[in-house]
């Protein structure tokens, strides 16, 4: 029975050696832009983004 899993290793190496799924890919792409624009956007430097602000603007209505 142990030796059904001898090759294992084998088919391992040979189709997928150092290859990403697609949807890893995307998804890491995604994430480090999702980053830049979440830092862009809330970051009071950069945007004048502020929560006390945001909450006023709110209250307002």
């Amino acid at each position: 029975m142990a030796e059904e899993y001898d090759d294992i290793k084998a088919f391992e190496a040979k189709d997928t050696a150092r290859k990403l799924p697609v949807g890893w890919l995307i998804l890491f792409w995604g994430l480090i832009l999702w980053g830049i624009f979440y830092f862009a956007a809330y970051t009071p430097e950069i945007s004048g983004w502020s929560q006390a602000k945001d909450y006023e603007e709110s209250v307002k209505k």
